[in-house]
Formats: C-alpha cells, structure tokens, sequence
C-alpha cells in the first residue's frame, strides 16, 4: 500500500473510507470476507488474512502502539507491515514525524449473543471446528469457561478509534496476525495473542425493525406459546414477560429507566437436577441478545460480576455485557450458606444494574460506573426473590398437568414455524423500539391526574412513586401494542393487569 495523500496524518481515515465503501456498503459483500468466530477461530487461518470479527469491545485501556507509518519509496508502514518487513528492508533512516500511534483494544465473542442472531449474521448454519478452542486471556470473557474469541485489535483511524467503548458490538474488518501482547517487552515474557489490524470497522445497529401494524396480532399467539411451553399455562405471567422484553433504557432518569422483573412461586427442578428452565430455551429462540445465570452461593462467592481491573489488565464479569442483553437470573440453585465479601459485593452490582442501569468498573485507585441496558428477570421459588428488589413481581400460577413442563428440555418444546417465528423476534424488536417513543396524549394526561387524584383522596398511602410505577406499567402495555400514545383504553388496562398481579401476592 502507498500513501497517495501526501500526508502521513490523514492515510489511515482515507484507507478506512475507502475500504468501508468496498466492504459495509453492503451485507452481501460483507459475508464474502471469512468471519473470525468459533468456527473459524485464529489458527484456521494463515498469517495475514483478510477477516471480519464480529466482536464486543471488552477492555480500551491498553497503550497505543506506536508504528513507523511511512516507509521508503512512499510506501506505508502500518497494517502490521513494518512488524512483517525483514531487517534488510527497513530504512536506514527515518523522521521521527513518522512515527504515529495506533488504538490498541481487547475484544471478544460477543457475550450471549444467540445462535439464530450468529447464523442470521454470517449467512452459516452452526457447525463445529476441527480446531481446538484455547482463547488467550480467558478472564476478558464475561462468561466463565465459555468458549469464544478474544483478539488483540489496532485500529490505525485514532479518531474513528475513540468513539468506541466498552461493551460496544462492532464489526471489524482487518489483516489477522498473531503478535506478542506487548511488543515492548522481551519476547518470551509477553505471551503471542491473535491480533487484527483493522481496515475498517462498523458500531453494530441497535438491529430495532420498524414497528408493523400487522405484528399487532401476534402479540397474543406469542404470550399464549410463552404460557403453555415455559410457565405452566400462565397467560398473567406470559404477558408480564413480554412487558418486560419491550423495555429498554430511553431516558436516563432514575424513574423512566425500564423495571426488573421476578417471576416468583418458579418450582425448583428435581433434586440434584442441573436442568435449565425451559424459559432458558424460548428466550434464546426469541431475543437476539441473551444470558442465563444459574445463581448459587458458590457462584456469588467465587466469580466476578463487574469488571476489575488488576495488573493494568481488565478482567471481565457477568454484567459486562452489551447494551440491550436480557439476564435470566434463576435462584433455585440457592441453598442455605454463607455469602462472603465478594458475594454481597456482586448482589450490589446486579441491584445496581436493576435501580440505575450502571455498572462499576474498579480500577487501582477509583471506580468509575458505565451506562448498561439489560433486561433482569429473576426466576425464584419463594414469594419474593431472596435477594434482590424488581420493579415487578408477579407469582406463578401453574396449572397441575403442566408443572413438569417448566424443565422440559429443548427438544421437547413444540417450536412455532419459520415464518412466525421470525414474526415473534420481529414482533419484540419493533415493541422494544416503540417503547423509547410512547408519548401520553394531553387528554389521558389529565385523565391520569384526575385519577391519581381521586384514588389519593380514597387511600391517602398512595404516593408519587405509585403514579410512576403505574406510568412504567402503561408505557409498557403502549409498546407491547405497538402504540406510540398511552390512551385513556390502555391506562385503564394498564391499571386492570397490575391490579391482577398484585392479587396474586399473599
């Protein structure tokens, strides 16, 4: 590659325009570079080949690297050429001008990131690797023992560079060589890491479709295939759940930030069972971006919830995952114990996620918090969940015949067809979108007031905070209706449906 600019400073936005123009103009062209995953991991590939990575920026703290850009004859020094050029090749001397930095980041497999969305991304069925998985830095992944990628990302383009953050889905595409982590220390100290030099890269979308009147119906068929599949044929129940998959952080005040979720009474399953909740299978088959923790006190004592950072190095944690993640969060592996420091330390941070949608970053000397979006339901078997406080709780209510059914493994859930399938996932998507848009019409504004005035009047314990809760509630029933305005009908069905769920509480 020659620099035709003339200016060593503005090559790298003109390499990155230009190849952003041949690669992410489309995603027919897109698919046509080799994806770097897990079934394609590093060592499949020779040394510098032209790859896609689609990856969760995990850690941007690293040093930049420096790099000599401008070689002789004009030719450029970056890309990880000047590191590949034999000693006899380079100049005998060089401007110090030309010497340039380069953003050094860590990233990852994307976290939860469901097998429909991966196969709906690369155009691939899932298939599995002759090559054995032993990603380096393991403890960058948020997923303990998970298999994934990590890489070593160099982006040339600073100033494209610096918008990106942690927890950020981006698509990277860029010559793939194995590198030491360090290049500054001595070789046999820094361990060699999968390193991508990157052309040109893209912040994935929010992947919201618009909303479609026509999706208004399967609303219904939807919380009916929740209902009889994954809660006992609880319909109440379904339906609280779509609410809550509709939501997602749209303005960061502390009281418009979307609620937590327990679905309570949630029978454990059978002793010394390690069964997922079929509830695990029908959100992974639903929602593009999807974790489950099975909470116990081993897991809160010993793992990582927040990431840490420790020798200048940021290890990662369960909560370090990308805006718009659903956590399933089940308790039923909770027995009676101890929790220790660390354990009441991780509790804290997920409530934190639920009451403010921040996560804290701990760093040698200060901890700094970050902006999250993630959907918390919480899965327990008692009347409330043991430890944390959600903005919702609604108590199962199973049908006898059907309690089994809450553990039944995948290949016994009866699967809706392509087609409305696609119209669920489209369905939920377009309702997450619609929610960060429901306005309240001026008219069912004072309708509300009136009504808030004239309940506080019959029971002075009602507050301010119970006219925010039952807006939540409205907000969300607009959104699972695909209806951008809370009407005076769905105020007053908002008001029927929690009203319904507070009687099942003792």
């Amino acid at each position: 590659m020659k620099s035709t600019t003339g200016n060593v400073d503005e090559f790298p936005a003109v390499v990155a325009r230009h190849f952003a123009d041949v690669f992410l103009k489309s995603d027919d062209t897109l698919r046509e570079v080799l994806p770097l995953d897990l079934n394609h991991p590093p060592e499949s590939f020779t040394d510098r080949s032209l790859v896609r990575f689609h990856g969760m920026v995990q850690d941007t703290s690293s040093s930049p690297e420096m790099y000599l850009a401008s070689l002789s004859e004009n030719k450029c020094g970056g890309w990880g050429i000047s590191q590949n050029m034999p000693a006899s090749e380079w100049p005998s001397s060089f401007d110090y001008c030309d010497l340039k930095e380069a953003t050094a980041l860590w990233a990852v497999t994307v976290p939860g990131q469901t097998t429909w969305r991966t196969e709906a991304l690369t155009s691939q069925s899932h298939s599995t690797s002759s090559s054995s998985q032993n990603p380096p830095r393991p403890h960058k992944f948020p997923v303990p023992n998970a298999p994934h990628i990590g890489v070593q990302v160099k982006i040339y383009d600073n100033e494209a560079a610096q918008s990106l953050k942690a927890t950020d889905v981006v698509t990277f595409i860029g010559i793939l060589t194995s590198e030491s982590l360090d290049p500054e220390s001595e070789a046999a100290s820094s361990p060699m890491v999968p390193s991508l030099h990157v052309l040109c890269h893209k912040l994935q979308s929010t992947g919201d479709t618009p909303p479609a009147k026509e999706l208004t119906t399967t609303r219904d068929d939807l919380i009916k295939w929740i209902a009889d599949e994954a809660l006992g044929g609880d319909e109440v129940a379904a339906q609280w759940l779509v609410l809550e998959l509709c939501a997602k952080v749209y303005i960061r005040a502390t009281p418009l930030l979307l609620p937590s979720l327990t679905l309570s009474r949630f029978p454990s399953p059978a002793p010394s069972s390690s069964a997922l909740p079929t509830l695990h299978y029908i959100l992974s088959d639903l929602l593009p971006q999807y974790l489950t923790v099975p909470l116990s006190l081993d897991l809160l004592n010993k793992e990582n919830f927040s990431p840490e950072s420790k020798d200048e190095d940021l290890h990662s944690g369960y909560l370090q995952v990308p805006h718009g993640t659903t956590l399933l969060l089940t308790e039923n592996n909770v027995h009676e114990g101890k929790l220790v420091e660390k354990g009441i330390m991780n509790i804290k941070a997920i409530q934190e996620v639920m009451d403010a949608q921040t996560l804290e970053y701990s760093f040698p000397f200060s901890k700094f918090p970050f902006p999250t979006d993630i959907v918390t339901i919480v899965l327990c078997e008692g009347w409330k969940s043991a430890f944390f406080q959600t903005g919702f709780t609604v108590p199962l209510e199973i049908k006898s015949s059907l309690e089994a059914d809450l553990y039944k493994p995948r290949d016994q859930i009866k699967l809706p067809d392509t087609v409305k399938l696609a119209a669920y996932r489209s369905f939920l998507a377009a309702a997450k979108q619609c929610y960060g848009t429901v306005q309240v019409a001026e008219e069912t504004s004072r309708h509300i007031q009136e009504d808030f005035v004239r309940h506080r009047q019959e029971d002075p314990s009602i507050t301010a905070d119970d006219l925010i809760h039952s807006m939540k509630v409205a907000r969300m029933l607009a959104a699972s209706m695909l209806e951008r305005e809370v009407t005076i009908d769905i105020w007053e069905r908002s008001k029927r449906l929690d009203a319904d769920r507070r009687k099942r509480s003792p």
